[in-house]
């Protein structure tokens, strides 16, 4: 299949990394906050097989340029450098689908750009999406990958992936993942996690004016980052809206969570 790799100059000095694998219908893949491309690409490579897919790693993760600042981490410049990629790699009217802040951006872009996306695919939006995020909870977390960061490296990576990279024979699948985490400039993810949450996506009424086809996913009991109640009430506001239930990622394991992911998309498609 057909394979890219690259840097790209989007907007204001920032470089993205990004990857065009397969053919097929186009869709576009958006990671969530401390996600990037190699940590998108197990998912990516297996949806690449049926798609034309697009991926690529925020502004501030992964390889792609960190900037300073909180103004170069609002959701309209993080869409806006989506739709730039979109015309750079010729992608007319991709099916648009991310998980959590990647869900988050595929909102906001849609309505920046109203017209562009062909459906919405949105897996656990992230608890900002509708309201600004509850400032306490989400010191918490911040506060825990500070500490993490100040202990050092190995602290950061676990804290993102869940697996201490110290770890004597890791298995094929945490070692991808570690090596994943590691891509990041961990100083510039931290930048990343401070100013992306820390902002509402979009306003709920305008979701009432996205005409298109679109599913939201979520599962229960991950009230602080991706409470399902937010997924709900996205699916109910959007006119073309569905909502679907699914496991916990981490009840499906990774070959479980591209087999949902697979479906979704084909489901999606089968409707737009």
């Amino acid at each position: 299949s057909s394979h890219t790799y690259c840097m790209r100059v989007v907007s204001d000095d920032v470089e993205l990394e990004y990857e065009l694998q397969g053919e097929g219908p186009d869709l576009v893949w958006l990671h969530g906050l401390s996600g990037s491309l190699e940590e998108s690409r197990p998912l990516c490579e297996a949806l690449s097989a049926h798609y034309r897919v697009l991926w690529y790693s925020t502004r501030g993760h992964g390889r792609s340029t960190a900037p300073a600042g909180r103004l170069r981490y609002s959701y309209d410049v993080i869409a806006d450098d989506l739709q730039r990629l979109l015309d750079h790699v010729g992608f007319e009217r991709p099916l648009v689908g991310g998980g959590s802040h990647g869900a988050n951006t595929a909102l906001r872009h849609a309505l920046r750009h109203p017209g562009r996306a062909r459906a919405l695919l949105l897996v656990a939006p992230g608890a900002n999406a509708l309201r600004r995020p509850d400032r306490l909870r989400w010191a918490l977390v911040r506060g825990q990958m500070t500490l993490a960061a100040r202990r050092g490296e190995p602290h950061v990576v676990k804290a993102i992936t869940g697996i201490d990279p110290r770890t004597e024979g890791l298995d094929p699948v945490s070692q991808q993942a570690v090596d994943a985490a590691r891509t990041h400039a961990m100083p510039a993810l931290l930048d990343a996690m401070r100013w992306i949450p820390d902002q509402q996506v979009v306003a709920p009424a305008a979701l009432t004016t996205l005409e298109l086809p679109a599913t939201v996913a979520a599962w229960d009991k991950d009230p602080v980052l991706h409470p399902i109640a937010v997924a709900r009430r996205i699916a109910a506001l959007l006119p073309q809206g569905e909502f679907v239930q699914v496991p916990k990622p981490a009840e499906m394991g990774p070959a479980g969570s591209q087999a949902m992911v697979a479906k979704l998309v084909a489901d999606l498609l089968a409707r737009s």
